[in-house]
This record gives structure tokens, C-alpha cells and sequence, in this order.
């Protein structure tokens, strides 16, 4: 006489949802491509062009790097203005 969880009358819980209702905008995932790419152009240009310009060093390679990142922060910036608008 065993008894089982069908015959006790209790129904099985609900499956969990793990499933969100939040979800990314359509067409960013283009958008972080971008700027990935660009980031990484952009600092391994500032890097090549800070060691060209300034071997020296004195943190100016940091500096150049630095403004690779930033422009591609800019034009990554404008890219999804632009779409939002």
C-alpha cells in the first residue's frame, strides 16, 4: 500500500518562471558590437601612435590610449542618440 504525490489530492506546484519581463532594446546588440570594436581600435591606435609619438613615455601613452577610449565613447554615444531620436 505506497502511497503517491498523484493520489494524495495536492497538485503539483506551478514550473518557476525564470524568465524575465525586462529585456534588452531591439537592435543594441548591434550598438555594443560597435563599441567594442571601436573601444578596441581605438585603444590599440592611441596605444601605437602614444609609443610612435612619445617614447619617451612620462604617461603621454596612457594619455593617447586614453583618448582612443574616448572617442570611441563619443561616437558610440552619438550612434544611439541618433537612433533615439
Amino acid at each position: 500500500m505506497s502511497e503517491s504525490s498523484s493520489s494524495s489530492g495536492t497538485p503539483p506546484p506551478p514550473p518557476s518562471s525564470s524568465s524575465s519581463s525586462w529585456k534588452l532594446p531591439d537592435g543594441i546588440e548591434d550598438d555594443i558590437e560597435q563599441a567594442l570594436i571601436k573601444t578596441a581600435v581605438g585603444a590599440t591606435v592611441g596605444g601605437v601612435l602614444g609609443l610612435i609619438l612619445f617614447r619617451s613615455g612620462g604617461g603621454q601613452r596612457a594619455g593617447s590610449i586614453a583618448a582612443g577610449v574616448g572617442v570611441a565613447a563619443g561616437s558610440t554615444y552619438e550612434r544611439i542618440a541618433a537612433k533615439m531620436k
